[in-house]
């Protein structure tokens, strides 16, 4: 049994409980502004660090979505290219783009990994209302990129795959007509 055959379907549980927890990050932020605003107008309270944890909440949906996003092809793509090229052209175009983007999570993971790293041992604060400790707040980014990276990975592979299979495009014939055409 290959590696693979075992961790393709952890990772994609792993990627969809992440899913789940960012709809319910949503729903939460949601459900805190509505009460919030309901509040000041109402009885005039408001908690003025709801703002700031909604800020860190929305950083933390976008990083525990895009994995998910992009294994079911949901990021956008101008596609007005790569619709008018031919199968075998837009298998290369694929595989170019997504080598050029792990390369570039792969940088990004990285960066990221040390960058929280040094704020977690020099125990860095946010300097705002709450003033939070910030690496737990930034600590999602290299995760996202790092799960971003490993679906890539998996997409390009597949991509190499198909364009294995596919036929060989045929090179043109010249046709010696006067009209070009036969």
């Amino acid at each position: 049994m290959k590696v693979t055959e075992i961790a393709w379907p952890i990772l994609d549980k792993a990627i969809t409980v992440l899913m789940v927890l960012a709809c319910a990050l949503v729903l939460l932020d949601t459900l805190a502004v509505t009460v919030d605003v309901i509040l000041r107008y109402s009885l005039g309270i408001t908690w003025t660090g709801l703002f700031e944890i909604t800020e860190y909440s929305l950083l933390w949906i976008t990083f525990l979505s895009t994995a998910w996003i992009l294994k079911i092809d949901g990021h956008i793509r101008v596609d007005l290219l790569l619709s008018r090229l031919n199968p075998r052209n837009r298998a290369i175009t694929n595989i170019v783009t997504s080598i050029i983007c792990i390369i570039l999570l792969g940088i990004l993971t990285w960066y990221s990994a040390k960058l929280t790293l040094n704020h977690y041992q020099m125990g860095t604060y946010i300097s705002s209302i709450l003033q939070p400790v910030k690496w737990p707040i930034e600590i999602i980014i290299p995760i996202g990129y790092f799960l971003l990276f490993i679906v890539l990975l998996r997409k390009t592979y597949g991509y190499l795959t198909s364009w294995k299979v596919l036929p060989k495009a045929e090179p043109k014939q010249l046709d010696s007509t006067p009209g070009g055409e036969s």
